[in-house]
């Protein structure tokens, strides 16, 4: 077996072809924040998403509505890749780097943490009426920072407009929740929500919406909001410029913070977050790179931790003439790589490596799959037995600067590849035209990059559609897979619903979609002047830090 110091070394020897139209990276082009290849931007709407839960417990956080709620006039100052393209809109960004910025300023409905629980938030508990209605009964101490509080009144109207508005239409919340016909209010404090199919994880969706304040939204339209975003979370803006967004502290939110101020700046480069974080100019930075994790010194350390994302290579099958459309040549690319190597050597031995595209903590996996072993002599027979004794060659688009490592991680699989045959000219290419290529089906490569991501819901659902027929413009079709996968994703009973997305990832694995890589991790950089720092499904309790 290859080494991780033999697969480090290849770094420094193996020719990267990048034919690069511009420097890819974590761009947003209007449709989600989401980072690039990150499976969020999907242009679906689909019936599916969170296990369900019956109803949920009372919130556990305590009320801190009181004005001298921020014990310190101390202003934490966070650096991340990019702003928010789509600034204060709450309904465009179901993801990173977007989310940073999100979680500061509004709250969502319900909150689904990393193992996969879903949480009382706005909505301290719910319950399946029917099988298409759902009532949320909502916290009674919530202000908005323009004054106004919340009810269900309001919160109905905020869900109508996300589904209804036609300026919302096209935003990345609005697809993901187009099962939703209407929400009404029942009292004061419980609203009622009809979906137009059976949906059983409906309360894992509610994560996605991030709640501006619902006057605000009603008489000024989203655009006022995404100009002057008015929400109920723990800090409100009082500046948004090119570069840096500055919020003061909202001691009337019901999760008031305990310093004074907030301040995103927007690094695009991570050695320049490595540094500010470095030089004391910034207390957090967000998507630092595993190689520069030894270079923060005692001033910082790096919060790592596994991320509910598997990165991966999706087989174009679809395309004339396609080089990966034998399921044989597939299931050889498979074996051709070392994963465990790429964990050790570039991710800090923290990820994992990757046979399915859920993640242990998501709906959907099975933990009767195991990865797919290195081995690359078996590779080249499989390939020899499909008619490639010789191997064979072809394109992979990738957009790089998404996850940690990542170009590395597509460079050592590339040369993986090599080893036994398979010329992968790796072609990096700019997120807005990866997304182009994906919502119109265009790819021309056997390969791209798209990852499995379960974020915000932790269901599999959504993802595994993407990999399937289901998908308009499909990239890979497996009739059998995807007539499997329609059947479970409505079923009402979490158990059987769990047990079919399972029975779909084993099909996944056995007739893979893509080459599965690794479950990638996530790396921040935290001050030593910051305490009770909490990541969790890339959600930051800026409510409880401390500096």
């Amino acid at each position: 077996m290859r080494s991780a110091s033999r697969l480090a070394s290849v770094l420094g020897v193996a020719s990267l072809v990048l034919v690069a139209a511009a420097c890819g990276g974590d761009d947003d082009a209007d449709t989600s924040d989401t980072t690039a290849e990150e499976e969020t931007v999907d242009e679906e709407p689909t019936d599916d998403g969170d296990e369900t839960t019956d109803d949920g417990d009372e919130a556990t956080t305590e009320d801190t509505t009181a004005d001298d709620s921020a014990s310190s006039d101390a202003v934490i100052r966070l650096a991340t890749n990019q702003l928010p393209a789509s600034k204060g809109n709450p309904f465009n960004s179901v993801g990173s780097p977007g989310i940073y910025t999100l979680a500061a300023i509004y709250d969502p409905v319900t909150f689904v943490s990393t193992d996969g629980e879903i949480k009382p938030w706005l909505a301290t508990s719910w319950e399946n009426t029917s099988e298409t209605t759902w009532n949320f009964v909502l916290r009674d101490d919530v202000q908005f920072s323009n004054g106004e509080t919340l009810d269900a009144e309001g919160l109905a109207s905020v869900i109508n407009f996300i589904v209804t508005d036609e300026a919302a239409a096209g935003s990345a919340v609005a697809r993901d929740l187009a099962n939703i016909a209407s929400a009404t209010a029942v009292d004061t404090y419980t609203v009622e929500v009809t979906t137009a199919t059976p949906d059983p994880i409906l309360p894992a969706k509610m994560t996605e919406i991030y709640v501006p304040a619902p006057g605000v939204l009603a008489d000024a339209g989203l655009e006022e909001i995404t100009e002057n975003p008015v929400g109920s979370g723990p800090f409100m803006v009082t500046s948004w410029d090119a570069g840096t967004i500055e919020l003061a502290a909202f001691t009337d939110s019901w999760r008031a913070p305990l310093v004074g101020g907030l301040e995103i700046q927007e690094l695009a480069e991570p050695a320049a977050r490595v540094q500010a974080l470095q030089a004391g100019q910034v207390d957090l930075a967000t998507g630092i790179s595993p190689d520069l994790v030894d270079t923060l010194g005692d001033a910082a350390s790096a919060d790592v931790v596994t991320a509910n994302q598997v990165m991966s290579l999706a087989f174009n099958t679809e395309m004339a003439d396609s080089p990966v459309a034998d399921p044989m040549v597939r299931q050889a690319l498979n074996y051709a790589i070392d994963r465990q190597a790429i964990v050790d050597a570039l991710l800090l031995g923290q990820g994992s490596a990757a046979g399915q595209g859920p993640t242990p903590n998501a709906t959907g996996y099975n933990p009767d799959i195991d990865a797919f072993g290195y081995d690359p002599e078996l590779a080249q027979q499989m390939l020899a037995d499909a008619g490639y004794p010789d191997g064979l060659s072809f394109t992979a688009d990738v957009v790089v600067g998404s996850f940690p490592a990542d170009a590395e991680i597509y460079q050592l699989a590339q040369q993986n590849l090599a080893d036994i045959g398979v010329d992968v000219e790796l072609n990096q290419i700019t997120f807005p035209d990866w997304l182009e290529r994906y919502l119109g089906g265009t790819f021309d490569a056997g390969m791209f990059g798209l990852s499995w991501n379960a974020l915000p819901t932790m269901d599999s659902g959504r993802v595994m559609t993407n990999f399937s027929c289901l998908k308009s413009n499909p990239f890979f079709c497996d009739q059998e897979q995807a007539d499997a996968l329609e059947a479970a994703l409505p079923t009402i009973d979490p158990a059987e619903r769990t047990a079919a997305l399972q029975d779909v990832t084993a099909m996944m694995h056995d007739n893979p979609p893509a080459l599965y890589l690794v479950q990638q991790i996530d790396v921040n950089g935290v001050s030593s002047e910051i305490g009770n720092f909490v990541n969790d499904n890339r959600f930051f309790n800026y409510d409880e830090m401390t500096k």
